[in-house]
């Protein structure tokens, strides 16, 4: 790699510039040859430097702490070694990481309130937990009894979080599903039962912590236009994210808006559809289907959809701070990180590629990594996975360029 990404040698300024700038002074990279924009492999100074040791996280997740100068990122099985942790908080401005987890654990979420979402399976149990990361105790939990766990995830105050439990074979049998309330000030309890329905991928509301977003999949199934359905805790609120009559619709049940995040503002919810019937198999290479980009107007229907070019859909999406913008990476073939306008999306299709990153190789299959871009709090950057297989397997962070300010 041509390592050219110019430092800022003013330490005594560091308080004053943004997390990428910061991250500047730790991290080599390199400037991208075509759009300017400087680009950092992202690692920690007191572990071994082994590719594809870390992942980005799953892009419903939260990642950062204290602003975002901490990120939460992920050991890939069986790279972190025997007894060592799974996951890792790295220190952007200083290059430090630390894992503030209890061994045996899964930790899936963390929130500026100190408290981490762990998974643990022992003695025939999948238990939830809400853990405290300054205490270093467990705040509550929440074992399956016999069912299937899905999540946690938290809720909007960061405090609480849902924990979806299902029984069932799924899609073709009848399945069940309920939600329990994971809090620390009062025991567990049931706030969604659903028969014949798949219920997972809880987002919460970026703001009112009361309200969230989930799919909910009829079970057995039949076609329908939308699943992703919005629901207050008390239940007295639960219907489908609109969807007006010029809004596209999926090819058939399993071209259905699914993995989603809701803008920061809160107006938009954003997937991806599949517009062309599919006989879907897990082993389908994905990227062969006819995808679709949308941002969805959750309260009116208004739908600002267009088809993913040739190579442009990579997996999974994230949204920039300020709500402009949707973070994209290429599949194979297109190994560029770049920035889709919601605003523009209106009128069709539009990218602002950002950079190149190393040559990624995917199979199209649910098993595989995604690149998982995430903005940085402050908008300064987008870190992201990229690189495998293959010596440059790992993290970046690229800055985020002045013409899209």
């Amino acid at each position: 790699m041509n390592r050219t990404a110019q430092r800022i040698d003013e330490p005594h300024r560091t308080t004053t510039l943004s997390l990428f700038d910061q991250a500047l002074q730790v991290f080599d990279g390199w400037t991208d040859p075509d759009t300017g924009v400087r680009v950092l492999r992202v690692f920690a100074n007191n572990l071994p430097r082994i590719p594809g040791l870390w992942g980005t996280i799953y892009h419903q997740r939260r990642c950062f702490l204290d602003g975002g100068r901490k990120v939460l990122l992920h050991a890939k099985q069986g790279v972190a070694g025997e007894g060592k942790p799974g996951s890792y908080l790295l220190d952007l401005t200083t290059s430090e990481a630390e894992s503030p987890f209890p061994s045996g654990y899964r930790v899936l979420d963390v929130a500026e309130t100190g408290i981490a979402l762990l998974a643990r399976r022992a003695a025939g149990d999948d238990v939830a937990v809400l853990w405290d990361m300054i205490g270093e105790t467990e705040l509550a939990s929440i074992g399956t009894e016999g069912w299937t766990r899905e999540g946690p995830w938290f809720l909007g105050d960061g405090r609480r979080a849902l924990v979806s439990h299902t029984r069932g074979e799924r899609y073709d049998h009848f399945c069940e599903s309920h939600f329990h309330l994971l809090s620390p000030d009062e025991p567990p309890r049931i706030v969604l039962e659903a028969e014949g329905a798949w219920c997972n991928h809880v987002t919460a509301h970026p703001f009112h912590p009361e309200l969230y977003a989930y799919d909910r999949w009829p079970c057995p199934r039949y076609d329908i236009d939308q699943v992703i359905r919005v629901r207050s805790i008390d239940g007295t609120y639960d219907e489908p994210a609109k969807l007006d009559e010029h809004a596209m619709r999926p090819g058939n049940f399993f071209g259905v808006r699914d993995h989603f995040v809701w803008t920061p503002d809160g107006k938009y919810i954003v997937s991806y559809l599949n517009a062309t019937a599919v006989d879907y198999k897990a082993e389908l290479n994905h990227f062969e289907f006819d995808w679709v980009l949308s941002a969805l107007d959750w309260r009116t229907g208004e739908d600002r959809a267009a088809r993913y070019p040739a190579g442009r859909w990579g997996g999974h999406m994230q949204i920039t701070p300020d709500s402009k913008h949707i973070l994209c990476c290429g599949g194979p073939g297109f190994d560029k990180l770049f920035a889709v306008s919601i605003e523009e999306l209106a009128q069709g299709w539009n990218e602002h590629i950002l950079c190149s990153y190393p040559r990624t190789i995917s199979q199209g299959t649910n098993g595989d990594p995604f690149p998982y871009p995430f903005a940085l709090p402050d908008g300064s950057g987008v870190i992201f996975t990229a690189g495998w297989p293959g010596d440059e397997y790992g993290v970046f962070l690229a800055e985020w360029p002045e013409s899209l300010m």
